[in-house]
Order: C-alpha cells, then sequence, then structure tokens
C-alpha cells in the first residue's frame, strides 16, 4: 500500500510579502479610524467632566449663596475686600495647582501673574468643591473662617482632563461684583480689563494650550467647554 506523502512546503518570498501587503494595508486603513475614535473619546470624556464641574458648581451655589469666590481669611460671611478669586483649577491632589495649569502661548489668561492667589493652593477646586477649607489651611470647616452653609461634596470626583492638564473655571467672572481674571482692585470695584470676560469651564484640549480667552464667546482652536455663567 502506497502512502501519499504532503509535503511541508513553506511561504515563498513572492507570498509573504504579498501578506504583509495586505497586512500594512489594512494598519493603514483602521488606524486612522481608532485613532480618531480614542480622539472622540477623549473629548467626550472632556465633555462629561465640564458637565460634572457645572452641576458641582450649581449644587454649590444653591447651597453657599454664592460661587466660590473666598481668596482671605474671612469667608463666613463672604464680605472679606481680600476675597477675590479670579479662576479654579480642577486637577489632582489639594495643592498648588501651577504644575497642572495648561500653556496660555498667547498670554490670554495669565494665570500665573497676577491672577493667582498669594496661597496658590486656594485655586485648587478640590478645597472648595470636595473639602469645606478655602483657606487652604489646617482646619476644614471651621465657624467664621470657612464657607458659611457648605453642604458637600459636590462632586464626586476630580481630576485632570483627558490630555493631563487641570480643567480651568472662570469664577471670578461668575460670581456677580465678582474679579474677573486679568482685572485689578478688589470686589465689588474690581477694574478693567475686567468688561466684557466671560464664565468659561474649559479644557485645553489635545494641543495642551489655551486658545479660548476669557472675552471669547464662541471656543476657539481644539479647546473643549463652554460659558457656564456670567455675573450670576
Amino acid at each position: 500500500m502506497k502512502i501519499k506523502r504532503y509535503s511541508q512546503r513553506g511561504f515563498t518570498l513572492i507570498e509573504m510579502i504579498f501578506v504583509l501587503a495586505i497586512v500594512l494595508t489594512l494598519v493603514a486603513i483602521f488606524t486612522p479610524l481608532a485613532m480618531d475614535k480614542l480622539s472622540q473619546s477623549k473629548t467626550a470624556k472632556a465633555q462629561a467632566d465640564i458637565d460634572a464641574i457645572a452641576t458641582a458648581l450649581t449644587n454649590f451655589y444653591s447651597t453657599a449663596g454664592n460661587f466660590p469666590s473666598c481668596d482671605g481669611a474671612d469667608c463666613d460671611p463672604l464680605n472679606d475686600a481680600a476675597n477675590n478669586l479670579r479662576f479654579l483649577a480642577v486637577g489632582t491632589g489639594n495643592g498648588d495647582p501651577t504644575s497642572q495649569l495648561p500653556s496660555d502661548t498667547g498670554s490670554l489668561w495669565t494665570l500665573t501673574v497676577g491672577d493667582m492667589s498669594t496661597v496658590p493652593a486656594r485655586n485648587n477646586a478640590f478645597n472648595h468643591l470636595m473639602v469645606n477649607n478655602p483657606n487652604a489651611d489646617a482646619t476644614t470647616a471651621q465657624a467664621g473662617v470657612d464657607y458659611n452653609n457648605w453642604k458637600g461634596p459636590y462632586i464626586t470626583n476630580l481630576g485632570q482632563d483627558p490630555w493631563g492638564h487641570a480643567y480651568i473655571v472662570h469664577i471670578g467672572a461668575m460670581q456677580k461684583n465678582g474679579c474677573p481674571v486679568g482685572s485689578t482692585g478688589a470686589p465689588p470695584a474690581c477694574t478693567a480689563p475686567a468688561a466684557g470676560t466671560f464664565g468659561w469651564i474649559l479644557s485645553a484640549g489635545p494641543d495642551g494650550n489655551l486658545d479660548t480667552g476669557p472675552t471669547a464667546t464662541q471656543l476657539t482652536g481644539d479647546d473643549v467647554g463652554y460659558i457656564f455663567c456670567t455675573n450670576c
């Protein structure tokens, strides 16, 4: 009886080149699609985070009667002339948020020049929305010092945007008689260039640079966010 033997011939060079060409073609087709889906998912995550921040601010206002504004030693009641908080940075931790701030190559916000608190941790949203410690000192919920009627935490999770930077909340433009970014003086007499600024909540987007300025009426570049409230 004859036994039929099958050869175990390998791929020829031409066959391997053909298969490799097919693989590379598929990669060329699907990689951009995958990257686009990833980009879309990050943008959607940033938008969801911004919505959560807006909800937290709404709830804060409904219980405290004002937006986070304390930048002095007397937040209860909120009547200290030093309470001129211009912006909040929403990122990680509860300390100085400077290292988490997005770039500002156009000098639209100048967050670290004149608009940062003398105690930078006071610009960290954690100390206003997660704990009642707007002064960023050793005690929380201190009677006569910290916020009155604080009922938080107002948000369950705080973190950087999907591209590794803090969200920017233009809180000074939201608070009635507040001090927007770029203004000088103390409330309620903050002076120009405060006029024409809006209460943005922003992510700097994939490029990590703030393209949308405080006086902008619509998003610019790849920023993500919206005007939440102005002089409310």
